[in-house]
């Protein structure tokens, strides 16, 4: 099958982690999955890398805290 376009359909979640405690990595957008969290919601040509979320932690230390807004996919359409 071909397609150059992915356009991943989202929820929006903003979580709050530790402070530099983010783990991501980057992953060609046709190698998405649902289910996988993203850091921006858009519409990706198939080369194109996308950061996904990996591992972040919280903890009831007295770090610093942030929020950040992921991207959860729910489902992906390609054309």
């Amino acid at each position: 099958m071909h397609y150059s376009i992915i356009k991943p359909k989202c929820k929006k979640e903003i979580i709050e982690i530790d402070k530099g405690s983010l783990k991501t990595k980057r992953k060609f957008a046709f190698l998405l999955e649902i289910g996988d969290k993203i850091l921006d919601n858009k519409e990706f040509w198939a080369n194109d890398e996308v950061e996904v979320v990996v591992d972040y932690y919280f903890t009831d230390s007295k770090r610093p805290k942030e929020k950040i807004e992921v991207y959860i996919i729910e489902d992906i359409e390609r054309d």
